[in-house]
């Protein structure tokens, strides 16, 4: 999605760009490869990633960089394209792109940190996903950040917090362009969408929350609701968007508290892009209970973009700096704590709080960040001008 966010910044800034991916075939279905990816067709690499999932991407790039079919189509297409700049979402596709990049370019590389990545694998292990090559595994990571950091030309970062963190471990000063969310840049909601029309049916007040079915985020929604959905009063309700609903009405967790969770709670399933307007609109406050991982989360960005009030715990906001420091008690409210989380939440159903003003909304539209990624790799491209 991060990579796919600045494709379309970049288009609407004027550039023309070519997107390749490097994944196993198995991970995919062949209607969503794109016209230039790179599909290794290995179920040993398939098999080798789903055992050490903590680093699968890691596992796929090191067998992309050891295949001189995958370096030479790629070293191909970087000679068919003639591009100005390429930008390198995440460390891993550097192992294969030093590899085809010719010995003499003036090409400018761009590397995109969404996570400190070596980190990020630390709270993964605590869920049981550490293997006896992990320690190993970490170090590499480590290493190829450091290595990512000090070759590239520009250094963006999704999180403010690690952009200081690179610049410490590394020295390269990193540029902050947070995560960017669609909503931010809509008003309009269908009146005919299921969500809004299911809303008025049941006659509920909800909090909404959307996510994947990633680990941490239902450990996350565990913390902070550890007994249960009781504390919330007959038609209050939250509703849960993505295939997080079902991961988390599947954990024993959930099933300890049946009995009050299930008046209490509501599994809307898979929400279709065009949807997400009205899932968020009709809601009370948009709820985002992380308590672990790296980063800064695009459920974060989305909720700001919503308009509607947010409650966050400080974990989930981290990252996102000068952009949520305005609107602490003005549209973001902080719970860390379950018994402060639970009681702004009633407070949004019973009560009401503000949400999110247009001006915090708009620092992750689109065009924001289209404004900051031109901004910075037209300014790269006019300093290799002068050189």
């Amino acid at each position: 999605m991060r990579a796919r966010h600045f494709v379309r910044a970049a288009q609407l800034a004027g550039w023309q760009v070519a997107s390749v991916g490097i994944f196993p075939a198995a991970f995919f279905s062949p209607g969503e490869w794109g016209p230039s990816d790179i599909v290794l067709d290995s179920p040993l690499l398939a098999n080798r990633a789903c055992t050490d999932i903590a680093f699968a991407d890691f596992h796929v790039a090191r067998m992309a960089a050891r295949d001189s079919k995958v370096i030479e189509r790629l070293r191909f297409m970087v000679q068919q394209f003639v591009p100005d700049v390429i930008q390198v979402e995440q460390p891993w596709p550097w192992l294969v792109l030093r590899k085809a990049l010719p010995s003499c370019h003036n090409i400018r590389i761009i590397y995109s940190s969404q996570n400190i990545e070596w980190k990020a694998r630390l709270p993964l292990f605590q869920l049981g996903m550490k293997t006896a090559a992990s320690d190993e595994m970490l170090t590499a990571t480590r290493l190829l950040e450091k290595e990512c950091a000090r070759s590239a030309d520009l250094v963006l970062t999704i999180s403010d917090m690690e952009g200081e963190e690179i610049k410490r471990s590394t020295g390269t000063t990193a540029i902050h362009v947070p995560a960017m969310s669609e909503l931010a840049s809509s008003d309009q909601i269908s009146v005919r969408s299921r969500l809004v029309v299911d809303g008025r049916s049941v006659g509920c007040r909800y909090a909404a929350l959307m996510g994947s079915a990633y680990w941490p985020n239902v450990e996350g929604f565990f913390s902070i609701f550890p007994d249960g959905l009781g504390f919330l009063a007959q038609g209050e309700q939250i509703w849960v968007g993505g295939t997080l609903g079902k991961a988390i009405q599947g954990d024993d967790r959930f099933q300890t508290f049946m009995s009050l969770n299930e008046t209490r709670y509501r599994n809307v399933g898979f929400v279709e892009e065009h949807e997400k307007e009205a899932f968020f609109a009709t809601a009370d406050c948009v709820i985002v209970p992380v308590t672990f991982g790296a980063g800064a989360k695009q459920k974060t960005a989305d909720a700001i973009a919503s308009g509607r009030p947010v409650i966050a715990t400080q974990h989930a906001i981290d990252g996102y700096g000068p952009i949520v420091v305005p609107a602490i008690d003005k549209g973001v409210y902080i719970g860390n704590e379950p018994h402060t989380f639970r009681s702004l939440v009633r407070e949004a159903l019973r009560v009401g709080l503000p949400g999110c003003a247009p001006e915090v909304r708009a620092r992750v539209s689109l065009d924001e960040v289209s404004r900051l990624w031109s901004h910075h790799a037209t300014q790269l491209l006019a300093r290799s001008a002068l050189r």
